[in-house]
């Protein structure tokens, strides 16, 4: 028993990172991040990120609450209400940094961000809304790393950026060490599952449908 345990560990790990390594050039090789490295980023590409970051965080707030409701009393609404915790927390940094680089939100949708900035979001709340706990895991788990992989580039970059607040080098600076604790939880999930029989092919599939609307989020960012 505590071989096929460590084995099924072993599985669902070496399975999230393959996902994550499969679409890392989507967060680290996207333009966005390319003219980051390159110190080439303008005021209106931090203002633009922001932006975004915040409207992309209003749109799955709800969504990940609904989650956790139709996981009721399980290990996986224990996991999403953590994660909701998270992003309200992000949330609320994101709107601080706003507030001090003098950025203006959108006070509706489509007011100064193109359509294809809700992509990503349009994805979460699907699969909050439809998928399985295996998948949803694996989501978290890509979606929180390759964040991270991103966030290590652009704090550098940000933080050498002149006249930039605090509050908006602190927001992606909160990422820029590997979130471990939350990542394992999602791996917990996700093995939690298949000890009840999902099946983690299927599971990753799914999540690896999030490739193109990520890389939809950076393309907004760069726009």
């Amino acid at each position: 028993m505590t071989t096929a345990l460590a084995s099924d560990t072993a599985t669902v790990r070496e399975t999230a990172d393959q996902l994550v390594h499969s679409m890392r050039h989507v967060a680290t090789e996207n333009p966005f991040v390319v003219k980051a490295r390159a110190s080439g980023l303008t005021d209106d590409d931090v203002a633009s990120v922001v932006r975004l970051e915040n409207a992309t965080l209003d749109n799955v707030t709800a969504c990940i609450a609904l989650a956790a409701a139709r996981f009721r009393n399980t290990g996986t609404m224990d996991f999403l209400l953590e994660i909701g915790q998270l992003v309200g927390t992000d949330r609320d940094n994101v709107r601080a940094a706003a507030i001090a680089y003098k950025t203006p939100l959108e006070e509706y949708p489509g007011q100064r961000l193109a359509p294809v900035a809700y992509t990503y979001p349009s994805f979460i709340n699907w699969i909050c809304l439809h998928g399985t706990p295996a998948a949803i895991g694996l989501v978290c788990y890509a979606d929180i790393t390759l964040w991270h992989e991103a966030c290590v580039i652009l704090t550098p970059a940000l933080r050498a950026h002149p006249g930039l607040p605090k509050e908006v080098v602190d927001y992606f600076a909160s990422y820029e060490e590997r979130p471990d604790e939350v990542l394992d939880k999602s791996l917990a999930v996700v093995e939690a599952s298949m000890t009840s029989g999902a099946d983690l092919r299927r599971a990753a599939d799914t999540a690896r449908l999030m490739e193109d609307h990520l890389a939809a989020f950076w393309r907004a960012a760069a726009q």
